[in-house]
């Protein structure tokens, strides 16, 4: 690939690697598929790749990539994060073979929207590395694993959604995004007691069924406009008392809960 060429010129020496301001943008894209190994479904001969502004699923604005949308395109083989290039503000790869860790520790300031959905995405994440302008990122149906340090989503964040992974250990609740609307951690490994009563007031969705959650709920404090709230599956036990506009949308099946209506 031409990148290759640019190889010594980027080498930055005093740090041993490749300098990425000093990459273009084709560049920069060519390393972000170099681990795709049918990557000529993107970019054509991968020998002599098309321009950019020629690839599938890229979208070009004033010179620059401001999104990828590589959805159900087949590919195989993995991707690297770490190269996108600054300016991308949005990124749909779903329903793909893709396969390995994704790295969040360099991802360009000014993406909003991550989706990783339906593919084969392994190894931990860390979400305390997340850009700051992040309001969307959808995880679900990987082979993601380790824990899940919720405390550090983005500020902005509006929904967040991982189920059907392979997420272990215990969450913290308390600490989530102001602006969140939806969580899913459903399918999952987590286990632990669920602390509900600090959720952000503005939260609809909250699905945490099919995991190992113990212990007893306190739904005394849940916010006004939630909608559904799924705890089935785990081994929650305990009476909870709902109110009659919850009470259809709450579901405890599968586990030790049982529901009473607020009197």
């Amino acid at each position: 690939m031409r990148f290759e060429l640019l190889f010594l010129d980027a080498v930055d020496p005093s740090l041993g690697r490749l300098d990425y301001a000093s990459l273009s943008q084709q560049t920069l894209m060519e390393m972000v598929i170099e681990g795709v190994t049918n990557k000529e479904q993107i970019c054509g001969d991968p020998d002599e790749p098309k321009d950019i502004s020629d690839w599938k699923g890229v979208t070009i604005k004033d010179d620059e990539v401001v999104r990828i949308n590589w959805i159900s395109s087949g590919l195989t083989g993995s991707l690297h994060l770490e190269w996108l290039p600054s300016s991308i503000q949005k990124v749909h790869v779903a329903g793909t073979q893709l396969a390995g860790p994704v790295d969040f520790a360099f991802l360009p300031v000014a993406m909003g929207m991550l989706s990783l959905a339906n593919n084969a995405f392994t190894g931990s994440i860390n979400l305390e590395r997340l850009p700051n302008n992040m309001w969307f990122l959808s995880l679900y149906n990987n082979l993601l694993n380790g824990s899940l340090k919720l405390g550090g989503l983005p500020d902005k964040l509006e929904d967040f959604v991982a189920r059907n992974n392979e997420f272990s250990g215990s969450v913290d609740l308390t600490r989530l995004p102001a602006d969140l609307t939806c969580i899913s951690l459903s399918g999952n490994q987590l286990n632990g007691f669920l602390d509900l009563t600090r959720l952000p007031q503005g939260i609809m969705f909250l699905h945490l069924d099919r995991n190992s959650f113990v212990g007893i709920v306190d739904l005394s404090h849940l916010p006004p406009r939630i909608q559904i709230l799924n705890l089935a599956m785990n081994d929650l036990s305990g009476e909870v008392f709902i109110s009659d506009s919850l009470f259809d949308k709450f579901t405890v099946k599968d586990t030790k809960l049982i529901k009473r209506h607020v009197e």
